[in-house]
C-alpha cells in the first residue's frame, strides 16, 4: 500500500459517515473505529458495511486489542474479528505492557488470519522507562520481523504523545532512527493535526502515509498533499 490516508472515527453518526464517504471514498484508505467503539457503536455494522461497499478497509482501534488482552479474554477478540469479516487488525500496547517476547508472537499469530497493523510507542508512560529512539526503531523492526505488514508510529488523536511533544512538533530524534532503517512505505504516521501532517508532507513528501484524519480533515489533508495551502506550497518551509 502508498499514501495512505488513515481516517478515525471518533462516533460519527451513519448518515454523516455516509454522505463522507460516498464523497471521498477515493480519498480513503483505511476506517478505523476508534478505541473499543465497536463494542458500543449501535451502527458499527452498518458503517463497516458501507466501508466493504467502497472498497475502504475498516480496522478496529489497537486500545480494543489491548481491551481483550487486559481481560484476559483474545480469543473472544479473535472470534469477534472473524464473525465481523475484519482482514485488518490493529496490535498495541499503547496502555497494557505487554512484553517484548509475548507481543511479537501474538503478532505472529494474528498475521496467520489477518493483516495486521503493528503500533508503536505509549499513550502514556505509567511510570515505565522511556522508549528510547532506537527502542522505536528496534520494536518497529521486531514487529515487521513477526508478521505485521504496517508500523503505527503512535501520536494519539490529540498529537501530543508518542512521536509528538505537547506542544504538537514531532521528535525528529525518533523520526530519524526509525527511517534509517525502514522504509517509508512502511510506515503510517499518526498525524491528527495541520502541524504534523505539513511538516511530514514538507519531508517525507506527498505520499507519506497519515493517519488519525478526521472525517472533516478528508479534503484538507489532500489539499496539503497537493501544495495547495500555504502550509506546504513551498517545502521545507
Amino acid at each position: 500500500m502508498k499514501s495512505i490516508n488513515h481516517i478515525l472515527d471518533a462516533g460519527t453518526p451513519f448518515e454523516i459517515v455516509k454522505y463522507y464517504l460516498s464523497s471521498y471514498s477515493k480519498l480513503i484508505d483505511i476506517y478505523k473505529f476508534g478505541w473499543g467503539s465497536s463494542l458500543i457503536d449501535p451502527e458499527f455494522q452498518m458503517k463497516k458495511d458501507f466501508c466493504d461497499t467502497n472498497d475502504i478497509i475498516p480496522v478496529l482501534g489497537g486500545t480494543m486489542f489491548e481491551y481483550y488482552y487486559y481481560k484476559d479474554n483474545l480469543l473472544t477478540f479473535k472470534e469477534y474479528l472473524k464473525s465481523h469479516n475484519l482482514k485488518w487488525v490493529e496490535l498495541s500496547r499503547g496502555t497494557i505492557d505487554i512484553p517484548d517476547q509475548e507481543y511479537y508472537e501474538l503478532v505472529t499469530e494474528y498475521s496467520e488470519d489477518f493483516n495486521v497493523m503493528s503500533e508503536i510507542g505509549r499513550k502514556h508512560d505509567n511510570n515505565l522507562p522511556l522508549l528510547t529512539s532506537k527502542d522505536w526503531l528496534e520494536q518497529s523492526l521486531c514487529s515487521l520481523k513477526a508478521g505485521a505488514e504496517i508500523i503505527i508510529l503512535e501520536s494519539r488523536e490529540s498529537g501530543k504523545a508518542g512521536i509528538a511533544n505537547e506542544d504538537g512538533t514531532l521528535k525528529k530524534d525518533i523520526l530519524n532512527e526509525v527511517l534509517s532503517e525502514i522504509d517509508l512505505n512502511m510506515i503510517l504516521f499518526e498525524a491528527p493535526t495541520k502541524k504534523i501532517q505539513s511538516y511530514l508532507i514538507n519531508n517525507y513528501g506527498s505520499e507519506v502515509n497519515l493517519g488519525n484524519i478526521s472525517l472533516q480533515n478528508i479534503l484538507p489533508v489532500h489539499a496539503l498533499r497537493k501544495k495547495l495551502r500555504s502550509d506546504t506550497l513551498i517545502e521545507n518551509e
